[in-house]
């Protein structure tokens, strides 16, 4: 049996996936598998992945029939994967050769581990980000105050995803299971090294108009913020402004033991990308479309 399951929805993303299948097969250890989900993709992603699992063994494809979406896609992936660790990684994405090395080490101190994403676009100009990392204490300050975790860099104990741990419907459904993990008590850590080279492009829904306000608008996101919050401040915010959030979680801040953890963190409270989640009535007037 495999120890590491490398899930990848795909949709559509002929152009880009064997990029995504060459590296992570060239980086992960001999004792892992990649689950492909294609989720009723109308172009040929399905034969390029037939063709990987077609010379390799450790590639499988699951079909959709209908388009779920990437959460629902993922969920199915972990439905069928059975192995100690789950890594995930996207279809357009590249994965860095150093991605799994001391993999065991690091969920050894946390549940789930993510990492920083080096970026690049059409021309390949990658731009790799200042070292950072966030110990499991400082995870769910940092939560509160925006989403910095990259979904494609998650490694993860499968046990930590188990029962109720499934993506939700509607947008950032990763950013609304994160907190809710973080709420229960799960272990969430942030290493300094990037593991995976992340594409922007036009088509990615981030990058689409309006998208700040759909992620506001998901109320299963809201709620697991204002749950995440009252677990960690010992308050219910559901009626405070962003300007009041914002003085709790400095002053909470100062009780972070690890003096790299509250510089981190302060950084990420004084971003202006800050608290992009409109939870309450007394939200700042300056929040706008910023994800």
């Amino acid at each position: 049996m495999p120890r590491v399951s490398v899930i990848m929805p795909a949709w559509n993303a002929e152009r880009t996936i064997t990029t995504a299948l060459r590296s992570t097969l060239s980086a992960m250890p001999s004792d892992a598998e990649v689950l492909v989900y294609d989720d009723a993709s109308t172009d040929g992603t399905r034969r390029v992945v037939e063709r990987f699992a077609e010379r390799s063994r450790r590639v499988s494809l699951i079909e959709g029939t209908t388009n779920v979406g990437a959460g629902e896609a993922r969920n199915r992936l972990l439905d069928r994967s059975d192995s100690e660790f789950v890594a995930a990684m996207d279809a357009d994405d590249v994965c860095l050769p150093n991605r799994f090395l001391g993999y065991r080490r690091q969920v050894s101190d946390a549940d789930i581990v993510f990492a920083p994403i080096a970026r690049f676009g059409q021309t390949w100009r990658v731009h790799f980000p200042r070292p950072a990392s966030l110990s499991p204490a400082a995870m769910p300050l940092a939560l509160l105050a925006l989403n910095p975790v990259p979904q494609s860099t998650m490694i993860a104990r499968r046990d930590s995803l188990d029962g109720a741990a499934t993506y939700r419907p509607g947008h950032a459904e990763d950013y609304e299971l994160w907190m809710r993990l973080a709420a229960s008590g799960v272990r969430i850590s942030f290493s300094s090294v990037p593991t995976v080279a992340y594409r922007h492009h036009p088509e990615q829904a981030t990058s689409q108009p309006g998208y700040g306000g759909q992620v506001r608008d998901n109320r299963d996101l809201a709620a697991s913020y204002v749950a995440l919050a009252e677990s960690v401040l010992g308050v219910d915010v559901s009626d405070t402004s962003t300007d009041q959030l914002r003085a709790r979680l400095e002053r909470r801040i100062d009780d972070v033991t690890s003096r790299r953890d509250r510089r981190h963190l302060r950084r990420l409270v004084r971003s202006p990308w800050s608290f992009p989640l409109r939870t309450t009535r007394g939200a700042s007037s300056q929040e706008s479309d910023r994800q």
